[in-house]
């Protein structure tokens, strides 16, 4: 009688988590149409996924990101293509998925003959040679998302689980310059030491925000005799990829002949939002009390600018390497000029430095299709006395305004 009695009771558990499988976990499997929507471009920029994709002959489109329940992305649509936005730093945000496996379809809405709305589901077709992408989250939120199409769905699929690599950074900071390469020298002091000094603060205020900072060199790290490697293993524009961060910030101090020169130029990738950096040279014009640069060569909008090559800059770098019997790289005009801007995002950012010329050395990135969101901020000129004692006396002031834009932004 026993034996019979556990028997029924374990069939009455097996029966009772059976029905809340049923009703709580288990995700209801959605009817997808035959019809394939290609992806023929996909990246990850900063914190956002992005992807080009054809679509079908309807108005009534979005992306949506299914786990049971919807989330739901607007999308730009040109002619019979798409995108999730037209600027790189935009499209779906990471940061905000829970642990979880999520696939993404696009969808139609119409109504159907009970005056209904009604929708169809359209996986999406990996057409690129990126057919799987690793993401990891801020630190707080540490989380590692697989991007693949390895589902039942045959399209985009988030796997998204605890991140156990301790190895992960959320920003990187690079002091311009160092060792023999100095930088600017005027007045009694060298770009490079400034460079370091606001490095380290501004890495200690993130830091008591809650973010996880890396330098890409430390302070007597390099002789004056010595030069920190551009590319290679830990370089300069390498360290950003080796720890997968997000965000980067290249210190750096103008200068110029003309002594009365001064203000802030912080320089932007190609193609972006600029409403962070915009926000970033107004606090801290504002907390430092320093103008905003008269230079009108690529300005965007107060303190902002962005720097791409040129036709003129294409034609002079080419002769410049044929001159040194090296072999020249494959330039446009929407590659970005300063190398850790353009390095440090893979094809996003017209990154171009590859094995070509051994003496320049190798990014080995330099085709990735995942790229941290960098800026190189010119915070004042060091030819200038006045704005050189600004920078000196008050590197806290300059340091408080980024690091307060970035609690804003990215510690949402």
């Amino acid at each position: 009688m026993k034996k019979v009695l556990l028997f029924i009771f374990i069939l009455f558990i097996m029966f009772g988590g059976y029905i809340i499988y049923d009703n709580y976990f288990k995700i209801n499997k959605l009817s997808i149409e035959e019809k394939q929507i290609d992806i023929d471009n996909i990246y990850i920029y900063g914190t956002h996924l992005n992807f080009n994709g054809n679509i079908i002959d309807d108005d009534n489109l979005d992306i949506v990101l299914y786990n049971g329940e919807f989330k739901e992305y607007n999308i730009n649509i040109n002619d019979d293509t798409f995108n999730m936005s037209d600027n790189f730093n935009e499209g779906i945000y990471l940061e905000d998925i829970p642990v979880g496996k999520y696939y993404l379809f696009l969808r139609s809405s119409y109504t159907n003959e009970e005056n209904e709305k009604a929708y169809k589901y359209y996986s999406l077709n990996n057409k690129t040679k990126y057919k799987e992408m690793i993401y990891y989250t801020f630190s707080k939120n540490n989380r590692k998302i697989i991007i693949n199409t390895d589902n039942e769905y045959n399209t985009l699929t988030f796997n998204v689980s605890k991140n156990e690599d301790n190895n992960i950074y959320d920003i990187v900071i690079d002091p311009g310059h160092g060792g023999k390469d100095s930088g600017a020298n005027k007045n009694g002091y060298y770009e490079s030491d400034l460079t370091m000094k606001i490095a380290n603060n501004l890495k200690s205020k993130l830091e008591k925000k809650g973010f996880k900072v890396k330098l890409t060199r430390e302070e007597n790290q390099l002789s004056r005799d010595e030069k920190l490697n551009d590319y290679g293993t830990h370089g300069r524009a390498v360290i950003t990829y080796e720890v997968k961060a997000k965000y980067l910030f290249s210190i750096h101090l103008n200068s110029n002949v003309y002594n009365n020169v001064n203000g802030i130029e912080l320089y932007a990738p190609y193609g972006i939002n600029y409403t962070f950096i915009s926000d970033m040279a107004k606090n801290i014009s504002e907390n430092a009390n320093v103008n905003y640069s008269n230079n009108k060569i690529g300005k965007i909008s107060d303190g902002v600018y962005t720097r791409v090559f040129t036709e003129s800059d294409i034609k002079s770098s080419k002769e410049d390497f044929i001159e040194r019997n090296m072999n020249p790289y494959d330039i446009t005009t929407k590659s970005n000029y300063y190398f850790m801007i353009r390095e440090t995002g893979g094809i996003i950012t017209g990154a171009y430095v590859d094995n070509r010329n051994k003496k320049v050395g190798e990014n080995p990135y330099y085709n990735s299709n995942i790229g941290t969101e960098a800026y190189l901020l010119e915070l004042g000129y060091i030819s200038n006395l006045n704005e050189l004692n600004n920078i000196v006396n008050n590197i806290d002031k300059y340091t408080y305004a980024i690091t307060n834009t970035c609690n804003k932004y990215l510690n949402n």
